[in-house]
């Protein structure tokens, strides 16, 4: 008996602990709407089945305190980036009203995920 509660002692502190780590990450993430003003496109990748495997960034204005802010935000490969319902490459977005989801990486801002919104 002491044995089994021995082993279960782990596996709870496996448990509690993936569930800290996913509440910080979520806190992490953040996201702010605006418009994509400029694309810079580094690398792309022809991947069989998978469209948006490109890198770069794109300059995203929001309004901040009812100004016109200006943030740069980093698309990496595993960016998802959308268009509607359709998967889209980094300069599909240029001009268009998105959601960004991003996480703070190293002092610059990650995309996690570039949605396009209603005007």
């Amino acid at each position: 008996m002491i044995k089994g509660k021995m082993t279960a002692f782990p596996v709870l502190t496996f448990s509690a602990t993936g569930l800290l780590l996913s509440f910080a990450l979520s806190v992490a993430q953040e996201k702010i709407d605006g418009t994509v003003v400029k694309t810079n496109l580094t690398s792309c990748s022809v991947v069989p089945g998978k469209v948006g495997t490109c890198e770069g960034t794109f300059i995203l204005e929001s309004k901040k305190e009812g100004k016109a802010h200006e943030t740069t935000v980093k698309v990496t490969r595993d960016t998802v980036l959308k268009k509607s319902d359709e998967k889209v490459f980094l300069f599909q977005l240029q001009g268009a009203p998105v959601t960004v989801t991003f996480a703070d990486g190293k002092g610059e801002k990650v995309a996690q995920s570039v949605m396009t919104k209603s005007r």
